[in-house]
């Protein structure tokens, strides 16, 4: 079974940012410009965690529909990577320079239908409702074509199914966010970002 890549998302503190260095995730996710979410951070708050992360991982900013103003932004910040749920503007995505991850939400009837662009370097899938800790039927999306491109697991992992997941959807990337946060909701919990690595990475 090949072993993914990790992504630990919905970072909000400094001290987040010292475990994803420390457990050698791959990738870094960091929410702006999403009022709604409790992940979301300040321009500031953003900038702040995108320095401290450095070079060392990739550094995704994940948005909802962004403006072509708010991608410059992210650029200007030093992300590497643009995560984008909601609507992807045709005009956004031939304006940024970054590569796409293009999120959809997995749920009711609404049939997944990806986009096609060379920008779009990956697509997550993800819970119906983003950033609940709410998986997705596996099996629904075992014959989704992700038409050469990364497929990203997202929505409701946790050390004890992410094996399963990868098992099923043998994806790419696996992103975990609510799992890994600490009871108050504030930060992430270093015990469950361990457990969960050490589950992703372990052989057979």
């Amino acid at each position: 079974m090949k072993i993914p890549e990790i992504k630990i998302c919905g970072l909000t503190t400094m001290k987040d940012v010292r475990l994803v260095l420390k457990y050698k995730a791959e990738y870094a996710g960091v929410v702006m410009f999403c009022e709604k979410s409790r992940r979301n951070n300040t321009m500031e708050n953003a900038w702040k965690l995108a320095a401290s992360l450095g070079s060392q991982i990739q550094k995704v900013a994940v948005c909802e529909s962004p403006t072509r103003e708010q991608v410059q932004m992210i650029e200007h910040m030093g992300y590497d990577i643009l995560q984008v749920h909601g609507e992807l503007g045709r005009d956004v995505l031939s304006a940024t320079s970054l590569p796409v991850f293009r999120a959809y939400n997995v749920g009711g009837s609404d049939e997944v239908q990806p986009e096609r662009s060379d920008k779009i370097i990956a697509y997550v899938l993800d819970g119906a409702v983003a950033g609940s800790g709410e998986k997705f039927e596996w099996n629904d999306m075992k014959s989704f074509d992700r038409d050469g491109k990364k497929l990203v697991l997202a929505g409701g992992l946790t050390a004890d199914n992410v094996r399963e997941g990868i098992r099923v959807m043998a994806p790419d990337i696996v992103d975990v966010s609510s799992y890994v946060e600490r009871k108050s909701g504030e930060g992430k919990d270093e015990d469950k970002i361990r457990k969960f690595v050490e589950r992703v990475r372990e052989n057979g």
